[in-house]
């Protein structure tokens, strides 16, 4: 997976392609999945994945969307408005469920499944239907004459991902302070 958090720059760069598009549903959506990481490590350890069930379709289209919905609406504008100062009213107005919220929640999902896809040395993309070690990943099919598909392989594709991520989230951030500056010292527009 690319660092859980760089799931938020494609979330972020969908938002500004398309604005009716609410960003807390793309950004929630985008890193639902990953909440399974920790309990799967903590708890079945060497015998699941850590990437499984909000990894699939299945799993991640019913499970995963209802619990993005929820963490949008719910958890997102307290937790922001705490952490960034941001106004809780307009955030609790950008999480109304609506079936663009929802919609986009799925977006934000099947992206994060997507982008994950490539760099695994198994994907349970297609659980319950094939197994999660018989769908290996492109750029880990692709890093395997390099080395063993589950080391250096999975090793360079998760690198490589995560890479590639970084620098669309520096792209997007610089971006966005580039309008901030001129924003600052032009003014916005009238």
């Amino acid at each position: 997976m690319p660092f859980t958090l760089l799931h938020y720059s494609v979330a972020y760069a969908l938002h500004r392609g398309e604005k009716r598009f609410p960003l807390p549903a793309l950004a929630v959506g985008s890193v639902i999945p990953d909440i399974e990481v920790p309990f799967l490590a903590v708890f079945f350890s060497g015998i699941l994945p850590d990437h499984f069930i909000l990894h699939s379709f299945v799993g991640g289209l019913t499970l995963g969307v209802i619990g993005a919905v929820l963490t949008t609406r719910f958890i997102y504008p307290p937790v922001i408005s705490l952490l960034f100062g941001i106004e809780k009213e307009r955030l609790k107005e950008a999480c109304r469920i609506s079936p663009m919220m929802v919609l986009s929640c799925v977006i934000g999902l099947l992206g994060h499944i997507l982008l994950d896809y490539p760099m695994h040395w198994y994907n349970a993309i297609f659980w319950p239907w094939v197994e999660p070690t018989n769908v290996i990943g492109s750029f880990v099919l692709y890093f395997s004459s390099v080395g063993e598909i589950s080391g250096v392989a999975f090793t360079l594709a998760n690198g490589t991902t995560n890479l590639f991520m970084l620098l669309i989230f520096v792209y997007v951030m610089a971006h966005e302070w580039s309008d901030r500056w001129e924003s600052i010292w032009v003014g916005d527009e009238q």
